[in-house]
């Protein structure tokens, strides 16, 4: 709420209240991102509990009645309570003064793949050699190379607070050393497909519009007459894999055959590497060889909570594709030449919050 005051002008004399309020709120995500702070928080709010439930028993017995142990577990027990439950949210804050950027794990990545969350802010990397001055971030003048129709980005939230070495590393990139790396920040405005494998068929069959019918990947019959029924809907929730499930399986297997196939339409969709999984992410350490995987293995999909125990080591983030822009017509850009990527990070910019 107080989100929605400020984003319009408005001051209320509650401003104080929601200032405090949203500052515990803050501290308390911190503590329990971590499980240490959380568990020292969980062990300090027990001991006070306990600490309670002596105070009740003490106000309700007699003085002689109340022993020496029993006063000496109260104390230890209050004592306990206090020293555990400062010692978690102090943890944690001091853990933010080393890296003071919240940064999302690898579950809350998951969850918003799951959910399809939306995105409010998309970065493109592009990572160079200090003698490609074509690549250098005043040189660029389209997110990916002209020919291309539509190319790869990613959610920021998912990248900020790591080094560009990791931002790279988790969108598939790869680090070269003694590369440079040009970013281009912005907020969303226009349609973004979510890289599964339904999303990069939607693309393709756009991109075919201007090919050759004979050249064309999605000839008529590809798709089954139930899939081309809500194969058109772009709504934020059709993307969600729950929501075709039955599809899926038919889907990725007709993405597996143009990701690893030569077709006109590949030239217009850049960056479809072996990093890209047909979930709808990129990842981390990928296999050499994607296209020998058999097909029932490369589009398995039961349920999520097998997809974090698969992937847990080598998620990356989520992937997206968006038309080829113009860098200099896009509004609210923000750019970046990042020289060191091992030390260099995706700066936290205090971004607007915007409404779901």
């Amino acid at each position: 709420m107080t989100g929605f005051w400020k984003l319009y002008g408005f001051t209320t004399e509650g401003d104080d209240m929601d200032k405090a309020i949203d500052g515990f709120v803050q501290v308390l995500s911190f503590v329990l991102a971590s499980s240490s702070t959380a568990a020292l928080l969980a062990v300090g709010l027990i001991l006070l509990l306990i600490t309670t439930v002596f105070a009740c028993i003490a106000l309700r017995s007699k003085p002689e009645e109340v022993t020496s142990f029993f006063k000496a577990a109260f104390f230890l027990c209050l004592v306990g309570g206090i020293l555990f439950s400062a010692a978690g949210p102090s943890l944690a804050l001091f853990y933010v003064s080393q890296d003071p950027i919240r940064r999302k794990s690898v579950n809350e990545a998951i969850d918003d793949l799951a959910s399809n969350r939306r995105v409010r802010y998309v970065i493109r990397m592009i990572s160079r050699s200090p003698s490609d001055a074509a690549l250098g971030i005043d040189a660029l003048t389209q997110l990916g190379p002209p020919r291309q129709r539509y190319s790869f980005v990613a959610d920021y939230e998912e990248l900020k607070g790591h080094t560009v070495k990791e931002a790279l590393d988790l969108f598939g990139i790869g680090y070269v050393a003694g590369y440079r790396v040009s970013v281009v920040i912005f907020p969303l405005q226009i349609d973004l497909y979510p890289a599964n494998a339904r999303g990069l068929l939607q693309v393709v069959s756009n991109v075919e519009a201007g090919v050759a019918p004979e050249d064309r990947f999605l000839k008529p019959g590809k798709l089954h007459d139930a899939e081309l029924k809500e194969f058109g809907d772009t709504g934020i929730q059709t993307y969600r894999i729950d929501n075709f499930k039955p599809f899926y399986p038919h889907y990725c297997e007709l993405a597996q055959t143009f990701f690893c196939g030569h077709y006109a339409a590949k030239e217009l969709v850049g960056g479809l590497y072996r990093d890209w999984h047909p979930l709808g992410f990129s990842q981390k350490n990928p296999p050499t060889q994607p296209c020998t995987i058999p097909k029932e293995k490369f589009c398995a999909f039961s349920d999520w909570d097998k997809v974090r125990q698969d992937f847990k080591g080598h998620f990356g983030v989520r992937a997206f594709l968006i038309e080829n822009l113009e860098i200099g017509k896009i509004p609210g850009r923000m750019l970046f030449d990042f020289q060191d990527p091992q030390r260099d990070r995706i700066p936290e910019l205090g971004l607007p919050l915007a409404f779901d």
